[in-house]
């Protein structure tokens, strides 16, 4: 019997492509010999390169809310006869295109946006497992099952990019390497605030140098963190391939829940999350290195993007001498 070949079409978020591993290694864990493909945006082709169980990118050049019919038709045409399943982890219905578009025989997804027909190997989950990101991707291969740690995401480094990153960034390893990541793209109820970050930074600098990552519209809250050069600040400054060389080198990474955040679980790093409108009960860091601070306060989680009542004390009641005393 041939090897399957698989295209799987992931939410193109960063979090999400790196938890989508998951279903990456729960295929290879059933067939060795499957021909694993991942459909990203060009930003992400990189990412995909540090999977040892994706075969290869397919690139589609639109961005998060282009519908790009051209390009998808055009994609859809190309890669015709390629696969024998495609594998949809997004419920929109412009992600399920390009699968029916090729005649991929078999579609597999969730119900949305009126795809009935883009998609033909429904997969149906209630509306608490369906928040559990992972454990919902690893469903759509086979039968619902807890999520082995087996399949924990693990991205490979590259020795050469994280030397010309340490060159190129004047970083030396005199002092043990830690990571924070400020941000959160879904907004401030993700994101622990500045003067509590700055607090930990005080209880670190003289033993730890710490690295602060982040994207472009980070750049000002990196540079209120370093507070001149406590830190170096290198939002903007670095790919996302770069971040997970550096989160090879590093001991700890401090993040909220966001991107950065389960990349650095998916590398050697201790990752101490902080939770707030989220819980780390639906999207936790995927590693058993890992430390969770998360104050289950009476409104949340609440998932908005701002907080309702505008006290934020999901976030503000979680202080710096409690992410301290994960240092161990």
């Amino acid at each position: 019997m041939s090897s399957q070949r698989i295209l799987i079409v992931p939410q193109n978020w960063l979090g999400d492509i790196v938890m989508s591993q998951t279903l990456l290694k729960k295929i290879k864990n059933e067939d060795v010999e499957a021909k694993i493909d991942v459909l990203v945006e060009p930003s992400f082709k990189e990412l995909i390169a540090r999977m040892p169980e994706a075969n290869q990118s397919v690139v589609l050049d639109c961005k998060h809310k282009e519908l790009g019919l051209k390009k998808r038709l055009n994609l859809a045409k190309k890669i015709r006869g390629c696969y024998d399943q495609s594998i949809v982890l997004s419920r929109s219905l412009k992600s399920a295109l390009i699968p029916y578009l090729a005649r991929i025989p078999i579609r597999t997804g969730e119900r949305g946006e009126s795809r009935y027909i883009l998609i033909n190997d429904l997969k149906s989950f209630s509306k608490q497992d369906r928040r559990k990101t992972a454990y919902r991707y690893v469903s759509m291969f086979s039968e619902k099952e807890e999520l082995d740690e087996k399949y924990y995401p693990s991205l490979q480094k590259n020795t050469k990019n994280l030397e010309f990153l340490l060159s190129k960034h004047k970083i030396n390893l005199d002092k043990k390497i830690v990571i924070f990541a400020p941000g959160a793209a879904f907004g401030p109820s993700k994101m622990w605030p500045v003067n509590k970050f700055k607090e930990l930074l005080k209880r670190l600098d003289q033993k730890y140098k710490i690295l602060i990552l982040g994207s472009k519209s980070e750049v000002n809250l990196g540079d209120q963190i370093a507070d001149g050069d406590k830190a170096i600040n290198l939002c903007g400054k670095t790919s996302i391939q770069d971040a997970v060389d550096l989160m090879h080198i590093s001991e700890f990474c401090v993040s909220n829940d966001s991107g950065l955040m389960h990349l650095a679980s998916a590398t050697k790093t201790k990752s101490i999350s902080i939770y707030g409108a989220t819980s780390p009960d639906l999207t936790p860091p995927l590693t058993t290195n890992k430390e969770i601070h998360y104050r289950r306060v009476s409104c949340s989680p609440c998932f908005e993007k701002k907080c309702k009542y505008g006290h934020y004390n999901c976030l503000v009641e979680i202080q710096a001498d409690d992410v301290f005393k994960s240092f161990k």
